[in-house]
């Protein structure tokens, strides 16, 4: 009891019981009313710094410059200025960074770039924040998850991906209810060809090939669109490999010349191709639930047929191939060594530049073949067309001390000036409503083959235990196409058996495989 009421319950005055007790209710209502005044007004919030970590690369870099206007966007709609700061990391590197600040429980930083397959480790590690309420609340207002392919919502956006309905989505159904939210797409690349139109078109060429193979080769985007399979794509990168001294469209070449460079690099590069055709005939490279198995899938008959076809393709590729990834990819058509070359679009550019490529005027971009149905268990004569995803999420991370200023940037972000600057610099673009435009089919040579593949990507596992199943796909991937391999199917029994093993130690224990 305070020395002032001690005070004043002792005085000698005139004093009813009643008036006293009164007396002290009314001081408690004031002391009551002082304490919620001061604890529940909040003063405005002063200048905040929000860290944006993100690989080192250009969407990296672009990310930070637009996001530049973030401070006096946020003065506007929050009432108080939001510095973004980035902070870019080597890919190589990246992954560790991450993970170590995560394991901390750091707030290093508030927004994160994640790879596809690092969602499902951080939600299920509890280091990225779950988005449902907060689209909830902004959905149809400041933010529209509508206005991304279904395709790219599944695997940027959700885990575990077998509770999001792809249909339901399309057909204007979130599933905020039943799928599980923890991030928005940010850099939306895809997988594209390259291909020497020059070479193509070339009126010997075509008449050699017609005469060699029995069919024409393609000659517009429309035919690579519609007709083109992986088979056909060997076909070509047979025909168009020649040695020093042959002719190439009535030219004597003075070095041997290639078909094609594909991604053949250890770990996920060398999967691409192979996911590619196994997809498009109908097989996968595991069950998801509730079996969680490799074995029946990785190693089947179709995945043979994938492997198989994808070795054959090394005699048609320049010395080193095994060891290609983008950059060397890019390289050797831009030295112009090669007549077709599989790339993400977000690495094209040099190849359009005159200063750094040779063919810059006669490399144009496609989509990626695919086949037709015809044998197999999954035969219907139809054409199927799936790519392997790339690209990039980005999240909110558990321990950052400015979570609503975050939250606050997706919103920034997805308006339509951002979009178009983001686009308009040679980021991947997610937004519909940008895709959709002729603005955005012109303003580049690969932006149709953007249009048109981002909705018929898949991804890989989606799970925390990728990494190992990565390394060992790749590896075995690897090392069929570098010819070190005698018996493909039983090099792909071995990694089925132990993708079976990696995949089930962790369904075992994970409350979302049960789930599932």
């Amino acid at each position: 009891m305070s020395m002032f009421l001690k005070r004043f319950l002792s005085s000698k005055s005139a004093i009813t019981k009643a008036q006293a007790a009164a007396a002290i209710i009314i001081i408690a209502i004031a002391i009551i009313a002082g304490v919620y005044y001061y604890t529940t007004i909040t003063p405005k919030k002063g200048p905040v710094t929000i860290v944006f970590t993100s690989p080192e690369w250009l969407p990296g870099s672009l990310t930070g410059e637009i996001a530049k206007g973030f401070a006096d966007w946020s003065e506007k709609h929050l009432g108080y200025r939001v510095t973004v700061k980035m902070d870019l990391n080597p890919w190589g590197t990246y992954h560790d960074r991450l993970a170590t600040v995560f394991a901390a429980k750091g707030s290093d930083f508030d927004l994160l770039i994640s790879d596809s397959q690092f969602v499902g480790e951080f939600a299920e590690g509890g280091h990225i924040i779950k988005l449902n309420d907060w689209i909830k609340a902004h959905q149809g207002k400041e933010i529209d998850m509508r206005d991304f392919p279904p395709r790219l919502v599944k695997y940027f956006c959700t885990y575990p991906v077998w509770g999001f309905d792809e249909e339901k989505f399309a057909a204007g159904d979130l599933q905020l209810d039943t799928a599980q939210y923890w991030g928005l797409p940010h850099e939306a690349d895809v997988m594209a060809l390259n291909w020497r139109v020059d070479l193509f078109t070339h009126p010997e060429e075509r008449a050699a090939f017609k005469a060699k193979y029995g069919y024409d080769l393609p000659q517009t985007y429309d035919d690579w669109l519609n007709w083109v399979t992986w088979i056909q794509f060997r076909d070509f990168a047979e025909f168009f490999t020649r040695k020093a001294g042959e002719k190439l469209a009535g030219q004597t070449l003075t070095e041997d010349f290639y078909g094609c460079t594909t991604w053949n690099a250890k770990y996920d590069s060398s999967a691409y191709q192979f996911h590619a055709y196994l997809w498009d005939m109908g097989g996968d490279i595991w069950s998801g639930p509730p079996d969680f198995k490799a074995s029946g899938y990785i190693n089947s008959d179709l995945a043979v047929e994938a492997a198989t076809w994808y070795a054959s393709l090394r005699p048609f590729e320049p010395p080193g191939a095994e060891n290609y990834w983008f950059d060397e990819a890019i390289t050797a058509m831009s030295q112009g060594k090669v007549a077709m070359s599989i790339n993400a679009v977000g690495f094209m550019a040099p190849l359009y530049d005159p200063s750094k490529s040779k063919v810059s005027d006669v490399v144009h971009t496609t989509m990626w073949p695919g086949m037709v149905r015809d044998h197999g268990p999954y035969a219907d004569g139809k054409y199927y067309k799936i790519t392997q995803l790339v690209g990039q999420p980005m999240c909110v991370s558990t321990y950052s001390k400015y979570k609503e200023e975050a939250l606050a940037f997706f919103i920034y972000w997805f308006e339509e000036e951002q979009q178009w600057k983001w686009s308009d610099g040679g980021g991947g673009v997610a937004s519909l409503r940008i895709l959709r435009t002729d603005r955005f089919i012109k303003a580049a040579d690969w932006n149709r083959a953007v249009r048109d593949t981002i909705g018929i990507q898949k991804d890989f596992w989606n799970v925390p235990v990728y990494n190992e199943l990565m390394l060992t796909e790749g590896e075995t991937l690897n090392a069929i196409f570098a010819g070190q391999v005698t018996n493909i199917k039983s090099a792909l029994d071995e990694l089925a058996a132990k993708h079976d093993s990696i995949i089930q130690t962790w369904a075992s224990v994970s409350p979302y495989a049960k789930a599932g």
